[in-house]
């Protein structure tokens, strides 16, 4: 998303997030577009944590759904990683403003299920907000590294790196 767009539509992201946070019984959120940048987070405390999670989701995205394709299809509907403590959903879906990726973060008191219900609800309720129901401009070569650096500065409000964001 470029720069100039993201005050006017990142912030309507936050209720859906909270929401999707709260119902799905998820520790940790995040909202990003198929490049990595940030556009809703909802529990890390630290910009590096975010930009990390941002980073590593946006590239799983994109060689599982480079994956799907090889083997003939258009991608997969989600990605999940069950451990003993943590788990982690990879849900990339599409807006008429651009593609999105939630990457969630649940422990024993949610579950997969639980988390794809919440999903789907998140899902159409994001695509519905003024600005993500119509279709974007997007950034160009130029511009790319400013805007995704710009993501970062709209959640966690400076550059420093270590304040607290919403939902912290």
């Amino acid at each position: 998303m470029r720069r100039a767009d993201l005050a006017q539509f990142v912030g309507a992201l936050a209720p859906p997030v909270e929401r999707f946070a709260r119902e799905g019984g998820l520790r940790l959120v995040l909202l990003i577009n198929e490049s990595g940048q940030v556009l809703a987070q909802r529990g890390f405390a630290r910009a590096l944590d975010v930009m990390g999670v941002a980073a590593l989701g946006a590239g799983i995205h994109a060689s599982s759904h480079a994956l799907a394709v090889m083997l003939g299809e258009g991608g997969f509907r989600h990605l999940h990683q069950g451990g003993a403590v943590s788990q982690v959903f990879i849900g990339p879906f599409r807006t008429p403003a651009e593609d999105l990726i939630a990457i969630a973060v649940f422990g024993e008191d949610s579950s997969i299920g639980l988390v794809q219900v919440f999903f789907d609800e998140f899902v159409r309720e994001v695509a519905a907000l003024p600005g993500w129901s119509e279709t974007r401009p997007t950034a160009d070569a130029a511009s790319f590294e400013r805007d995704l650096t710009a993501g970062l500065e709209t959640i966690f409000g400076g550059q420093d790196g270590a304040a607290a964001g919403p939902g912290a």
